[in-house]
């Protein structure tokens, strides 16, 4: 596979190395960075009634009464639609090693808007906003993930996965003129912290302008993935 190409370093991705989030996270650009890796807020306890868990961004909460999810076999020639479970591995700080956790994407949205709703939404987590490029504009994918079967450690975990932009061929996406594109899309809730159930959540990329022929590939580099057809 082509790398992807390496704008930022890993500290600056949004997706933090607390609990059992992916802080095995491989190098490539990111979209958004936090101004700060310290965690000041105290972890609450999930509540075992399905009640519904809010950052008090809006970011993301607990599903109540949310179906099993039953996970498909994907590809970068097979990719899933919006709204079909498939399977991610997430890196898990308790056992130290990748646990495969069912996943999905729900919708994805961009334009202007998005640029100014991601702007918000980082400021309003405390972190540093990228300008996105010229050719370039902001994306917003709404995910699910199930962290029934995930072992979580006391401290909790946080709902992120990590997610690379990529061509439909799964490698970097081709340019124009020669050259390839790449990123990473960044979770935008790095707070909240969840013990079980399925939690809805946000991640920002950015993507070229006009350009739909891409996949969001979740799961960590060189494990389980789970692919998406873009929009």
């Amino acid at each position: 596979m082509k790398r992807i190409l390496c704008l930022l370093s890993v500290s600056a991705l949004v997706l933090l190395s607390c609990g059992c989030s992916s802080e095995k996270n491989k190098s490539s650009s990111s979209s958004v960075a936090p101004a700060s890796q310290s965690v000041s807020s105290v972890p609450q306890e999930s509540s075992q009634d399905g009640q519904e868990e809010s950052s008090g961004t809006g970011i993301s909460y607990q599903v109540k009464d949310a179906e099993k999810p039953f996970p498909s076999d994907s590809t970068a020639k097979e990719p899933l639609s919006f709204g079909e479970w498939g399977t991610a591995a997430k890196y898990c700080t308790k056992d130290g090693g990748y646990v495969n956790v069912p996943v999905r994407v729900l919708s994805v949205r961009r334009g202007a808007r998005v640029n100014e709703e991601v702007k918000r939404l980082v400021q309003q987590q405390g972190g540093y906003y990228f300008e996105p490029k010229d050719n370039e504009e902001y994306a917003i994918a709404e995910y699910e993930i199930d962290l029934d079967g995930f072992p979580v450690a006391k401290g909790g975990t946080l709902c992120d996965i990590t997610a690379f932009i990529t061509g439909e061929n799964g490698e970097a996406l081709a340019l124009e003129g020669g050259g390839y594109w790449g990123t990473t899309a960044s979770c935008l809730d790095d707070t909240t912290y969840y013990y079980e159930g399925v939690v809805h959540g946000l991640m920002a990329f950015r993507i070229i302008k006009n350009r739909s022929d891409y996949l969001i590939a979740a799961g960590e580099y060189g494990e389980t993935q789970a692919f998406f057809k873009g929009q």
